[in-house]
């Protein structure tokens, strides 16, 4: 494991939630958020030395979350660019789990699953009037098509029984729906710190796990 790497990777995290988020730098904000996953990139490809077909397909799908940031970062026009990047980034991931594994199903896997598809659910019904206030019926259907992508992704991840994706996955979800929250919901001071910093979490496991697999 390249603990150097890591490292560098969790400082630039850390240095983009005290200067980018804390003091609200834009210039910091484009300089950390990006090269935060540029770091885990970097890491993807050294610990996998992309030898195994997942290790394109997480790599791939960490390619699209940066892209997905950078138009995150930019201005509101471009938010639904952003959240087309990160469909295609969980989309990347479910391809690479139903590639890379063989699924194990049990009862436990199976009541996980049901309470995290009750718990996508609640969220669209919690964030519909907002959201089609804001966007319509396209935006709804978007809200709609992106929470099914990602619960599945989460889903599939469950079911490869690897610990490490299970937690990334899951992590990754949690970012997502916070983000959805505070967007469309309710907004308050400590959503970006939750948002990144599970993110990160998230992606930084997702880089990690393809060196031990």
């Amino acid at each position: 494991m390249n603990s150097m790497l890591i490292t560098l990777t969790a400082i630039s995290a850390i240095l983009y939630l005290v200067f980018a988020i804390y003091y609200e730098n834009k210039i910091y904000k484009f300089i950390w958020k990006p090269g935060t996953m540029i770091l885990i990139i970097i890491l993807a490809i050294t610990e996998s030395g992309l030898s195994t077909a997942f290790s394109y397909w997480v790599l791939s799908a960490l390619v699209f979350s940066l892209m997905g940031d950078i138009f995150l970062m930019l201005r509101e026009k471009w938010f639904i660019y952003g959240l087309v990047s990160f469909l295609i980034a969980h989309i990347l991931y479910i391809v690479g789990f139903i590639v890379s594994f063989s699924f194990s199903f049990s009862l436990n896997i199976f009541l996980l699953i049901i309470a995290l598809i009750i718990l996508a659910v609640i969220l669209y019904f919690y964030l519909y009037e907002n959201v089609r206030k804001e966007g319509g019926k396209k935006l709804l259907f978007a809200v709609a098509f992106y929470i099914i992508i990602i619960t599945t992704m989460v889903s599939l991840a469950i079911m490869t029984g690897t610990k490490i994706l299970i937690i990334a996955a899951f992590l990754f979800f949690i970012s997502d729906a916070i983000l959805a929250i505070n967007k469309f919901k309710v907004k308050f001071r400590l959503a970006d710190y939750f948002v990144m910093s599970t993110y990160f979490t998230a992606q930084l496991l997702f880089a990690i796990s393809i060196g031990g697999l």
